[in-house]
């Protein structure tokens, strides 16, 4: 009998290596796909990356490739799932430069920096009380590379909860940690001077209505940069699970107040898997997406007033969502596949004016060499 299990888990192995082998074999070869440019200025897409799909159906191994304007190459299976946790050149440049410090710091969120020091906080289980919580802070000081460390068991959140730290912020002497839950978020302060956390105020709570609040930090253009505001998502379910209201807001650091995001009212619920919120330090902007043509770029001051409503026409035939992007006073829109290009399509405009300053395609390269199907599922811009 036991030789029959060792010859099943011999083949189970094999069977699971098949893919593995394959995927190894393609790592070394070039796909031979470009991001080449239809209008505009090439240096608009230096840094923009594309990772797309090999959609066919005759294609059991779903390969991913990533593309860019100078080449692409295969993207491993360890790396394709990674993929979108690949950690930011800011934070390698911290492991390379601060080692010592940088001993078990994962959270990207949980970083401050400015020209004197560097800030990490994080909220860990107790050793020994594994439903208490503690918020950890460190101070690093850049010239004398000492470090000073602050601790203080955090109140209030439920024993099933997992809280995180969002963001860190310093207004005068004082850090500002924002912590949260699904359900709920709060604030910290960390005095620098007398190295003592205190503070722990509410920003939101749940809900009185009978529906369940569920808050979401929005995407930071420039994450781990001097910020006066954090803007968050909040969302109503009802117990179904449906979302019956959803509401964005804006918690300005150096006030301690927060408002909400003010919408124009021709803007529904019902297209909400079209929209695409981020933020940087003082501006919040909404990028929303039209089937089969046109976009929108909303841009909001960090009162949730708006001051800006611009029309973008781009047009496409794609069953996917357009793909927004915001960075560097740029809108990227990838279209995952035209159906009239038969490819990807990436478009770049100006935020302030308005302005198209690049379309481009993903084509195969080389004379009389069959076209694959590929679908764009990220974009990513550095």
């Amino acid at each position: 009998m036991r030789r029959y299990i060792n010859l099943l888990v011999i083949l189970v192995a094999v069977v699971a290596a098949i893919p593995l082998f394959y995927t190894a074999l393609a790592a070394d070869k070039d796909p031979g796909l470009v991001l080449k440019k239809i209008s505009g200025n090439e240096k608009e897409i230096r840094n923009v990356k594309i990772t797309a799909l090999d959609n066919q159906e005759d294609n059991l191994l779903n390969r991913m490739f990533s593309i860019t304007s100078s080449g692409s190459r295969y993207l491993g299976r360890e790396s394709s799932f990674s993929l979108l946790d690949e950690d930011p050149d800011w934070y390698k440049q911290y492991v390379n430069q601060y080692p010592r410090f940088m001993r078990g710091k994962t959270n990207h969120g949980g970083f401050y920096e400015d020209r004197q020091m560097i800030a990490y906080a994080d909220i860990i289980p107790q050793p020994l009380h594994r439903f208490d919580k503690e918020l950890y802070v460190e101070v690093l000081d850049k010239k004398t590379r000492k470090t000073e460390t602050m601790k203080r068991k955090v109140q209030g959140f439920s024993k099933q909860s997992f809280p995180s730290v969002w963001d860190v912020q310093k207004t005068g002497n004082e850090l500002k940690v924002a912590a949260a839950t699904d359900g709920d978020i709060r604030v910290y302060r960390v005095s620098l001077p007398d190295k003592k956390i205190t503070g722990g105020k509410w920003i939101t709570q749940r809900g009185q209505t009978g529906r369940m609040a569920q808050y979401t930090q929005l995407a930071e253009t420039d994450v781990n940069k001097p910020n006066h505001i954090l803007a968050y998502q909040e969302e109503k379910v009802d117990d179904d699970g449906s979302v019956k209201e959803m509401n964005t807001f804006i918690y300005n650091y150096h006030t301690n107040e927060t408002k909400k995001l003010r919408l124009p009212k021709d803007i529904s619920l019902r297209d909400s898997d079209n929209w695409k919120f981020v933020y940087n330090g003082k501006t919040v902007y909404m990028a929303i997406t039209k089937k089969n043509g046109g976009a929108r770029l909303l841009t909001f001051d960090g009162n949730g007033k708006l001051k800006a409503d611009k029309t973008f026409a781009i047009k496409y035939q794609s069953t996917g969502n357009p793909i927004p992007e915001i960075k560097n006073g740029r809108l990227y829109f990838l279209i995952p596949n035209d159906s009239r290009e038969k490819a990807c399509l990436l478009y770049v405009f100006d935020i302030s004016s308005g302005k198209q300053l690049y379309s481009g395609k993903v084509v195969q390269k080389g004379k009389g060499v069959k076209a694959r199907y590929v679908e764009g599922v990220e974009l990513t811009i550095k």
